[in-house]
């Protein structure tokens, strides 16, 4: 007896030692997944699947949407049967032996039917029926699968006898708010339940409460035992993941960016996490240090997930209510129907023509292939090089770059895209954002180890070899803005792998491609058409290598690239050159352009302001002259004006009658300070018996501001005249 505790206590070690070595390698590996996307469930008319559930047998995939509740075959994910519900499904749950599920619908408080059962023997809809609240989140069944406990409109809990769907007793008391989380201990003797305000509570299985109450920040989304009944896990709406003691002691937490759904492993050693961060991810984490073990990155929503594990208790399958009309499948790559029959090959996928669906490997299936190049060959023999995979190779000195991309059939491109939509906001455009956090979980669910394995492994330089390496991933076409009905746009992935070369590139520069790569382990490449391939090659200073279509059937590739003479640039051309790499350089240039306007243009309006302030300074002169004639012919009377010369002393000038000078007279104008208050006006005079004498001047001015003809000087071109007044006649006889 003593023998086979000891043999059994071993075996237990030895599986310890075996999962630790599981995490750990999950660790080192980088949190790369070891499933992938595989492909999803369709359901005609279904929208914003929120919740799914795995029957015991793993026959059928429960899934409930807007309206209805569909099943699914676990294997082959086709539809089963539909069931209408006439309000959206919240909750579905198979019973411990799979016989019921039980389907939570919204409603109001005042339905007696929110709460339904599904007879999966009969698959048909029970009239087995209860009343909740009026949004029953989560429904609990008991180990024996004779109660079910569902919410109640009283903030409580009613477990209710599935014979007679009559209630058996109610959970009331302990919760203020609704309740969210209802949990059976896998034995069967206690109860958790949790609300929107945070507050968890535990009870006997006969409905009486434990007092043990726990309190958290926010909204409780998850409450589970593990399988031993020694623990429990409590998650929070913003993410907090937290262990406990059945003693209510706490045993770790931790923190993620948010999360919607927990479960733990049959042999208690994880806790999966429905984890809704950008990309969302099912995160497997230790259950004791809640450390990260592997991940699944996932392009879209996660409202609610359920896993298939081995007997190890490793994860096998995942399943996620991704919020679109589908639950999307995640796995391990399975080997395609056909593979490795023998028969004719034309692609070398390994399938034979006559079972392969897409001979030329373009993407695009026989049936609707149409590219034909030559009318002697079949369209399906002939690779449209447009959707056929490229490897465009790139080499400078020091690094070597490979783009690989792919392309992905159409019904497949159609469904990513659908469900790419409501990653990052629930609407149906597909924005650049959305198409972003796809190319990022794609490439964070891949092994980037194994995929610069699979390129280095079958190239084979001339001199020096690869070293290091990075991957990165984006996507090339086909997603972006892409209408929701589109049935004919392909998705187009590209896988940039860069490595360093150990020895600086020297021409002739040769190396060779041994085979084509195949795709990695969860890789999203697996679902693309990989042969046969569009190679070119491009360097700096050699002619571009160009080879399409590389056939399996080819063997090696061997590329071989010669330097070509070049021509030192001149003057113009490097300057170009240099302006062209860098753009910045303009911005100086375009500077001092645009200086030198301005100057130009400021020294244009400065001369232009000179010739007008000249023209109205003259045109001032004349108008103040006028002026201060007319005053002279208004207050003195016996001021005399007389011209110098009369029109009948140069008769000559006869001619010249019409034609009009204006003389100008420029007056020197005074500050008052300078010249006194009196400057443009005649001075009255002192004496008013003296008797003004006659003054002749040379030029006759009249008291109006009618043009005056005047004869002109033939010592010079424009006659002047002065205006005597009476103070000047004084001024002259006291002198």
């Amino acid at each position: 007896m003593r023998a086979v505790r000891v043999s059994h206590l071993k075996t237990n070690a030895l599986l310890v030692l075996v999962l630790l070595l599981i995490g750990g390698l999950g660790n080192a590996a980088g949190q790369y997944s070891d499933i992938s996307f595989i492909d999803t469930t369709v359901a005609e008319g279904a929208t914003e699947s929120r919740t799914l559930d795995i029957s015991p047998n793993d026959t059928y995939i429960a899934s409930g949407y807007d309206g209805f509740v569909a099943l699914h075959s676990q294997s082959s994910l086709d539809i089963i049967k539909t069931f209408p519900m006439g309000n959206d499904v919240l909750e579905v749950k198979f019973s411990p032996d799979g016989s019921y599920l039980a389907v939570a619908r919204s409603g109001s408080g005042l339905d007696d039917d929110t709460i339904q059962i599904i007879d999966m023997n009969t698959l048909t809809l029970s009239n087995k029926q209860q009343s909740s609240n009026s949004q029953p989140e989560m429904v609990s069944w008991s180990t024996d699968g004779q109660l079910l406990a569902v919410p109640n409109s009283n903030n409580g809990v009613n477990l209710v006898r599935i014979s007679d769907m009559e209630i058996e007793t109610s959970l009331n008391g302990e919760h203020n708010t609704r309740v969210t989380c209802i949990e059976y201990s896998q034995l069967g003797n206690y109860i958790l339940t949790g609300d929107e305000n945070g507050r968890v509570v535990m009870w006997s299985s006969q409905g009486v409460s434990t007092d043990k109450v726990w309190n958290f920040e926010s909204k409780i989304r998850g409450c589970s035992f593990d399988s031993n009944d020694e623990r429990f896990a409590v998650l929070t709406e913003n993410g907090h993941l937290s262990t406990w003691s059945f003693d209510g002691l706490s045993l770790s937490e931790r923190n993620f960016t948010g999360a919607s759904s927990i479960r733990w492993s049959t042999n208690g050693n994880q806790l999966h996490v429905l984890e809704t961060s950008t990309p969302s991810r099912i995160s497997s984490v230790d259950s004791t240090s809640l450390n990260d073990i592997v991940s699944i990155y996932m392009g879209h929503q996660g409202l609610d997930f359920d896993i298939i594990e081995n007997q190890f208790g490793t994860r096998q399958m995942a399943y996620v209510a991704t919020n679109t009309g589908h639950i999307a499948a995640y796995g391990a790559p399975t080997l395609p129907q056909g593979y490795g029959e023998s028969g004719a090959d034309l692609d070398g996928d390994n399938i034979p023509d006559m079972i392969d669906e897409d001979d030329d490997g373009d993407a695009i299936p026989d049936s609707r292939d149409n590219n034909c190049v030559v009318t002697t060959i079949p369209c399906s023999k002939t690779p449209n090089i447009d959707t056929m995979r490229k490897i465009v190779i790139s080499v400078n000195s020091t690094t070597f770059s490979i783009e690989d991309t792919f392309t992905l059939d159409l019904e497949l491109s159609s469904v990513l895209r659908n469900l790419s939509r409501k990653s990052v906001i629930a609407d149906t455009r597909l924005s650049q954002e959305e198409t972003d956090v796809f190319a990022k979980a794609v490439c964070l669910n891949m092994n980037h180890n194994h995929y610069l394995n699979s390129w280095s492994d079958v190239l084979e330089l001339s001199s020096g070899q690869l070293e290091g390496g990075h991957v990165e991933c984006k996507v090339d076409s086909g997603m972006t803005l892409i209408a929701q009905a589109d049935q004919k746009t392909h998705v187009s992935m590209t896988y940039v792998s860069t490595f360093n070369m150990s020895e600086k590139l020297s021409y002739p520069f040769e190396f060779r491609l041994k085979s084509q790569p195949k795709s990695t382990d969860a890789s999203l490449a697996q679902h693309a058409e990989l042969h046969p391939i569009d190679v070119s090659v491009q360097t700096t200073y050699s002619e571009n290598f160009y080879w399409s279509p590389w056939w399996v059937s080819e063997g090696e590739l061997e590329i071989s690239l010669e330097q070509i003479e070049t021509v030192e640039p001149g003057l113009i051309k490097s300057t170009t050159d240099l302006f062209l790499d860098y753009p910045i350089l303009f911005l100086p240039v375009l500077g001092l352009v645009a200086v030198t306007c301005i100057a130009l243009i400021r020294k244009k309006n400065s001369l232009g302001l000179n010739i007008d302030l000249d023209d109205e300074e003259e045109e001032k002169e004349e108008v103040e002259e006028d002026e201060v004639v007319e005053e002279l012919d208004d207050d003195v009377d016996d001021d005399v004006f007389h011209e110098d010369e009369t029109d009948e002393q140069f008769p000559e000038d006869e001619e010249e009658e019409h034609k009009v000078v204006r003389t100008r007279r420029k007056i020197r104008t005074k500050s008052p300070a300078e010249d006194g208050p009196i400057t443009k006006v005649k001075r009255k005079r002192l004496d008013s018996g003296i008797q003004s004498k006659k003054v002749s001047v040379k030029t006759r001015k009249t008291a109006s501001k009618k043009k005056v003809n005047t004869r002109k000087a033939p010592e010079r071109k424009v006659k002047t005249r002065r205006v005597v007044t009476y103070s000047d006649k004084f001024e002259e006889d006291d002198s």
